[in-house]
């Protein structure tokens, strides 16, 4: 196979990415006659084998998960609860209902992992 440059079209439709770019075309197409525009700092074009974020979950090869930046959101939010003075049954209120929205997106799965990362990211020795 010869890799092709987008000088070469013939050389790039006996690329392996042709696939791709025929995506990223449909798809520049569509968004053209919608009148509507890709943010460059939050679209990233590319296989979704290497996985992407969308809504604060993770969806990747290996299955759906929580997205790191949101359980560091959380744990961000947690920290300023706390340093603002919250007691701890108003950042328990926030710690569960975040839970429950977490767990509504993954189906019901476990969450220990999620659990352990944000006590972890708040500075917890043990879970509150």
């Amino acid at each position: 196979m010869v890799r092709g440059t987008t000088e070469d079209p013939e050389a790039l439709s006996r690329s392996p990415d042709w696939k791709l770019g025929a995506a990223i075309r449909a798809v520049n197409q569509v968004m053209a006659e919608l009148r509507v525009r890709q943010h460059p700092v939050k679209t990233t074009i590319g296989r979704i084998a290497r996985g992407f974020d969308f809504l604060g979950y993770r969806f990747s090869a290996a299955g759906l998960a929580s997205a790191r930046q949101t359980v560091e959101r959380c744990a961000e939010h947690v920290s300023r609860r706390y340093e603002q003075g919250a007691d701890v049954s108003r950042i328990g209120t926030y710690v569960v209902r975040w839970i429950a929205w977490v767990r509504a997106g993954l189906g019901g799965m476990r969450l220990d992992g999620v659990v352990k990362s944000l006590v972890k990211l708040c500075g917890f020795k043990t879970c509150p």
